[in-house]
């Protein structure tokens, strides 16, 4: 194993993650987006096929978890004529399960997002690639959850002007949190911490990413949900883009390959 490592040299392609940190990174929404279009050209199906298998294990789970459940619990987060009212606590934990389930599945779909971003081809099953960070993956979206959550319970109790706000915010700060865990394989919250930071020096532009990204899916909620073979790739392919042009890709290359040659490099 070693012998092949020391047949490989890592090269970090777009951004650098020290100068990104120190808010020294360009971030053109332009370019990012031609180059997220182009991406998604070359590098839609295995995304979508991904998200697929991820959505059907997720509902097959959801299902599977209802029916064990004791139906006390179960009426705390679905309606029914005799408690119309959706209990928050109920909801609250439900949002935490999911996030811990899906965790590794998101980490997946991102690192392919990142992959395609330095035109490494991906297959379907790479969303499982998650689940070599599963734990780490995790941890970085409770911990986010659990603070987006306290900080919407906490605003809402201000204004619901407020609490919108609160969760664009926070919608935004942890953008790279579950990237810089799977691309770099960067502690929790330490990932957590870099993200808020590189995000804070450029938040309009990252607001506005939000915006488009929120707007393509309720465009596509006017479709039947249809336009979602497209936006579901285009959605993860933006989020590499991004994350190549201000933190950088790490790939390697073997000694005797150049990034000119037809082989494809792989990304570490």
């Amino acid at each position: 194993m070693q012998e092949h490592n020391d047949e490989q040299q890592p090269m970090i392609i777009g951004g650098n993650l020290t100068e990104a940190l120190a808010g020294k990174y360009h971030l053109s929404l332009g370019e990012v987006f031609k180059q997220t279009f182009t991406v998604t050209k070359s590098h839609w199906a295995p995304l979508f096929l991904g998200f697929l298998a991820f959505f059907g294990i997720l509902l097959i789970l959801t299902l599977v978890a209802f029916n064990l459940l004791p139906e006390a619990w179960v009426n705390q987060v679905i309606p029914t004529e005799s408690n119309p009212q959706v209990g928050q606590n109920g909801l609250l934990v439900l949002s935490l399960i999911g996030s811990a389930v899906g965790a590794p599945f998101w980490g997946g779909l991102v690192l392919m997002g990142i992959r395609h971003s330095v035109d490494i081809p991906t297959k379907a099953a790479d969303v499982f690639d998650g689940f070599s960070r599963a734990g780490a993956l995790i941890i970085t979206l409770l911990t986010t959850s659990v603070i987006t959550q306290l900080a919407l319970l906490l605003t809402g109790q201000i204004h619901w002007l407020i609490s919108v706000l609160a969760q664009i915010y926070f919608s935004v700060i942890f953008a790279f949190a579950l990237p810089l865990v799977i691309e770099r394989a960067i502690t929790p919250l330490n990932a957590i911490y870099y993200s808020v930071r590189i995000v804070h020096y450029k938040l309009p532009l990252f607001v506005i990413l939000l915006f488009v990204v929120t707007g393509l899916i309720i465009i596509s909620s006017f479709a039947f949900f249809l336009p979602l073979i497209i936006v579901v790739p285009l959605i993860f392919n933006l989020v590499g883009v991004v994350y190549k042009e201000v933190v950088g890709v790490t790939i390697k290359l073997d000694k005797t390959q150049s990034l000119d040659d037809d082989q494809t490099p792989w990304s570490a």
